[in-house]
């Protein structure tokens, strides 16, 4: 019988001592799978509380120049009476807070060989303290199914996904606020008083 509980006992602190092992190694598996997943280097990191006053956008639909205004409101220089869609312009902006990159080339020698020399996209923004940055989007990498970057014509190359290149590559049209319904169902009425008002006058018999 003592026997038996010996034997019993060394089992248990055997599963014991296995199901530890086998849980830590859970944990670890799922720590290193998560820091394999995290950017390893970082373009560009902005304090949170950094307010964007100026926007220049250089792309294939022409240049945009935004400005900020006292009242946080957006405009066009080139067009200052446009309606300008500030949802839009702020979602733009939050891609510029923190830009990470999966690899990087240092020390990059020949930027046409990355499409920098002559950027499909170039963006330019200025801080409310002053700061400057100047963002220049290069070729796609169709191994990596990236774009490549460089930041302040410092001489080395990121390679980022397209969520810059998506938000940065848009057409004057894509900024400017729609027509409101209000103004739609306006312009119904009046033409339905239109057509009626013309109804009544071909309906009214000659004397």
């Amino acid at each position: 019988m003592k026997k038996q509980r010996i034997q019993l006992l060394i089992m248990l602190v055997l599963l014991v001592v296995f199901a530890s092992g086998y849980f830590g190694l859970k944990a670890y598996n799922k720590n290193a799978e998560a820091k394999a997943s995290e950017p390893k280097y970082t373009a560009l990191a902005l304090d949170e509380d950094s307010a964007i006053t100026e926007l220049k956008v250089t792309n294939v639909n022409g240049e945009f120049d935004l400005v900020k205004q006292e009242d946080d409101t957006w405009i066009l220089s080139s067009d200052p009476t446009l309606d300008i869609d500030e949802t839009k312009i702020t979602t733009k902006l939050n891609n510029l807070k923190t830009i990470t990159s999966e690899q990087v080339v240092d020390g990059a020698e020949n930027l046409a060989d990355f499409g920098l020399d002559d950027p499909a996209i170039t963006v330019q923004f200025t801080l409310a303290d002053g700061t400057s940055h100047i963002l220049k989007i290069g070729d796609y990498n169709n191994v990596s199914s990236t774009y490549y970057l460089l930041v302040d014509d410092i001489s080395t190359v990121y390679t980022v996904n397209s969520g810059l290149n998506y938000n940065f590559s848009f057409a004057q049209d894509a900024i400017v606020a729609e027509e409101t319904s209000d103004a739609t169902e306006e312009t119904t009425v009046e033409e339905t008083t239109s057509e009626k008002s013309s109804e009544t006058t071909d309906e009214t018999p000659a004397d």
